[in-house]
């Protein structure tokens, strides 16, 4: 299991977002972009290995010669969104300085001074240093330091961008897949609506610890001299996997660049998956209503993924539908002819990483009439009492799904094509 799925599905049932393995913004990006990191309206993949793959922000004017921080260019068409007056909650000390996330390990006693001493102000370097212990019992941990704090921040209206999303979400993936040549597997599509940002961290995971004597990680973190930003470093025993953030002057932001909060420890927005074997667009008319989910018979599969929906495998010459969802045409889709969901190959981890939203979107598709699906990070957290460890617990978690969704008046939107929310 690789380090960056062990830190996911550990935080991801604390609430905050889906955990970000790879804080840092990627270095081929503008250095407008990197000294702001991910943002509200940025539109992209979360990657397997934890990071962010940034590919344009629905905010952002883009010409030829000012393309701004949408340095790949924006799909054809594309006309922003109006960002609008204060669009944002913010609130700069969310999380608190020396504050820590974690998840199977405790606390122990600081060994030396606390995390966030000091302001830089005073002729010394400030340091802290703080200890974890990880129990013998614990089969995966995540922790996650924040010795300067963090940062929230959440756009005020939400649904305005997730109706803009719903409207151009097949353009972004023919963008991502066909014109700039990127892997965008059905379902990867990440609209940002909020996240939480800091100047500094340190993370560190271990897995399947059955040691039995319990591991024990110290980190430290130094800040510099009259606002510098912090030096961050790890101590560890046993088969702990750290990292932690660079000081400013590693990042290349510029001389005498004071550390941004740039550094996204959690995202929240939007997923979205269209249906596999998207069919030709029929006339609005034809838009059924589903009034109830009653078919659940291959609910032990939905978080099985099909080879052929991923755009890559697909053959010379067919669509950009058929490369983002597996249609080729012939009036049945692969599901339809080949029951692709009840393959036997489970979600490759080089190829997507995984989400619980995932499952809410697949199960959408397989028993309504949409066309596209798509959930906001925090639609799952209702149903985290009986998905406290994802992916293990799809048992739970599609039971739950069905329990809530065959309690509604499920409809497709009146936008074409059809279209499903779980909110």
């Amino acid at each position: 299991m690789a380090d960056s799925q062990v830190y996911a599905r550990q935080l991801l049932p604390k609430k905050h977002g889906y955990p970000m393995y790879y804080p840092e913004p990627l270095d081929d990006l503008p250095l407008e972009y990197r000294k702001r990191g991910v943002g509200i309206g940025d539109v992209g993949i979360i990657k397997p290995n934890g990071a962010f793959q940034f590919v344009f922000n629905i905010f952002i004017l883009w010409t030829e010669s000012n393309p701004g921080i949408n340095c790949f260019g924006v799909p054809d068409g594309f006309v922003p969104m109006e960002l609008g007056r204060r669009p944002a909650a913010r609130n700069q000390n969310k999380h608190i300085k020396g504050s820590a996330i974690m998840s199977n390990c405790e606390k122990s006693t600081a060994a030396s001074g606390s995390i966030g001493v000091g302001d830089g102000s005073i002729p010394s370097a400030a340091a802290g240093t703080i200890g974890f212990n990880v129990t013998s019992s614990s089969s995966e941990t995540a922790l996650l330091t924040m010795p300067d704090g963090a940062l929230g921040e959440d756009y005020y209206n939400d649904t305005a961008i997730r109706s803009f999303s719903i409207a151009n979400a097949l353009s972004w993936y023919e963008f991502i897949n066909v014109k700039l040549g990127r892997a965008a597997p059905n379902g990867s599509l990440y609209v940002v609506t909020g996240c939480d940002k800091s100047t500094a961290w340190g993370i560190a995971t271990v897995e399947k610890h059955s040691s039995s004597r319990s591991l024990s990680l110290q980190f430290t973190a130094i800040k510099g001299l009259l606002g510098a930003s912090y030096s961050c470093s790890w101590a560890v025993t046993g088969g702990a996997v750290p990292r932690s953030s660079l000081a400013a002057e590693d990042f290349a932001l510029g001389a005498d660049i004071k550390q941004p909060q740039n550094q996204c420890l959690f995202v929240r927005g939007y997923k979205i998956m269209a249906r596999e074997g998207l069919m030709a667009l029929q006339s609005p008319s034809e838009l059924v209503a589903v009034e109830s989910i009653t078919d659940h018979s291959k609910s032990d599969s939905l978080l099985r993924q099909n080879d052929r929906s991923f755009p890559g495998n697909a053959s010379e010459g067919r669509s950009w539908i058929g490369r983002v969802t597996g249609y080729q045409g012939g009036g049945k889709s692969n599901r339809e002819s080949d029951d692709g969901w009840s393959t036997e190959k489970e979600l490759d981890p080089h190829v997507g990483a995984y989400h619980p939203l995932d499952t809410i979107n697949r199960y959408l598709l397989e028993n309504t009439q949409a066309q596209v699906a798509i959930t906001h990070e925090s639609d799952w957290w209702a149903l985290s009492p009986v998905c406290p460890y994802p992916p293990r617990c799809s048992a739970g978690l599609l039971i739950e799904i069905r329990t809530r969704l065959s309690q509604m008046r499920l409809k497709s939107s009146a936008v074409w094509p059809p279209i499903m929310h779980f909110r």
